[in-house]
C-alpha cells in the first residue's frame, strides 16, 4: 500500500524484500532498485516493472549482487522509498546485517531514498548483528508485527519513526 504507480523504491536482497517484490508484480511505471537477484527474478516477468540490478560480485548466501562498482552506480540515482530487511534492530545499534559487502549496499540505498522504511518482523527485535547500517533516527517507518516489544514500538514513536503493525 505504500508504493504507487509511477515511483522509483529500493529493495534489498532479504526475504523480507522478496515478499514485497510478490505484491508489487502488477504495478506500472514502477522502477525497483535492487541487488537481490531472486527480487529481479521474482518481477521479471512483470511488463511495468522495471529492475535496475547494480553489478558487482555474486554473494552466494545472500544470492545477491555487492561490491564497490555495483555501490557506485547506486549513488547516481534516487528512489521515493527503500525496504530493507535486518538482521537485528535495537535502539541503541539501529538496524543491523551480518555481512558487511551487504551493510554497506544497504547503506548506499538507504541514503538514496527520500523514505526509509524497516520491514523487520518480532524476531529481530533486540537482535544486533556483525553491523549496521541504519540508526533509528534515519528511519521513517518500521513495519512489524503483533508481537514486536512494545516498550521498543513506543521509544521509537517517541522518536519520531511511524510505526506499522501488520
Amino acid at each position: 500500500a505504500m508504493i504507487e504507480d509511477g515511483e522509483a523504491i529500493a529493495l534489498d536482497a532479504s526475504t523480507t524484500a522478496l515478499a514485497i517484490a510478490n505484491e508489487i508484480r502488477d504495478r506500472r511505471e514502477l522502477t525497483v532498485v535492487t541487488n537481490g537477484i531472486y527480487i529481479a527474478l521474482a518481477l521479471i516477468a512483470s511488463p511495468g516493472v522495471t529492475v535496475f540490478m547494480p553489478g558487482g560480485f555474486l554473494r552466494r548466501d545472500s544470492v545477491s549482487m555487492v561490491g564497490g562498482d555495483g555501490r557506485e552506480l547506486i549513488q547516481r540515482y534516487h528512489v521515493q522509498r527503500g525496504f530493507f530487511g535486518a538482521k537485528g534492530i535495537t535502539l541503541r545499534e539501529g538496524l543491523t546485517d551480518v555481512n558487511c559487502d551487504e551493510v554497506a549496499i544497504k547503506h548506499d540505498m538507504l541514503g538514496h531514498a527520500k523514505q526509509v522504511i524497516a520491514v523487520v518482523d518480532s524476531t529481530k527485535w533486540g537482535k544486533v548483528g556483525f553491523a549496521s547500517f541504519a540508526a533509528i533516527d534515519q528511519l521513517d517507518c518500521v513495519i512489524t508485527d503483533r508481537d514486536a516489544p512494545p516498550e521498543m514500538l513506543d521509544s521509537l514513536e517517541e522518536a519520531g519513526v511511524r510505526v506499522v503493525v501488520a
